[in-house]
């Protein structure tokens, strides 16, 4: 923090225009904004995982299997994501940690969450 400011930055998430659909739905349902609704299930996500790996010794695998990742299907649109810089800096390296794009892992963490949400209704 500088003089108290807490430093914010941006990820812009490329997704397709059905999942950007159902994120400003599920954001509008909690009655949150955009950013703060995928900041708070990728960040949930990141605490969960170091925890694991605190608790395991390695770190857990997240990624999808090869023939499950979804392909660019069309038609694109992208999320402008606001966030501080620590969480843009832990979502980064989350991402590296799997080989995976920033895109790729937030949107496996937007996915496990409504895949469990489904499955508790």
């Amino acid at each position: 923090m500088l003089f108290g400011i807490k430093m914010r930055t941006s990820l812009l998430i490329n997704c397709s225009r059905k999942e950007a659909e159902q994120v400003r739905k599920r954001a509008e349902r909690q009655r949150r904004t955009v950013s703060g609704y995928v900041i708070n299930i990728v960040v949930r996500t990141v605490e969960f995982s170091d925890a694991l790996v605190s608790s395991l010794g390695r770190s857990p695998f997240f990624q999808l299997p090869k023939g499950k990742q979804v392909k660019g299907v069309a038609p694109r649109t992208t999320l402008h994501i606001y966030c501080s810089t620590a969480d843009a800096q832990r979502i980064r390296a989350a991402a590296s940690q799997r080989k995976m794009t920033i895109s790729g892992f937030v949107l496996s963490c937007l996915r496990r969450s409504w895949e469990t949400e489904t499955a508790t209704r």
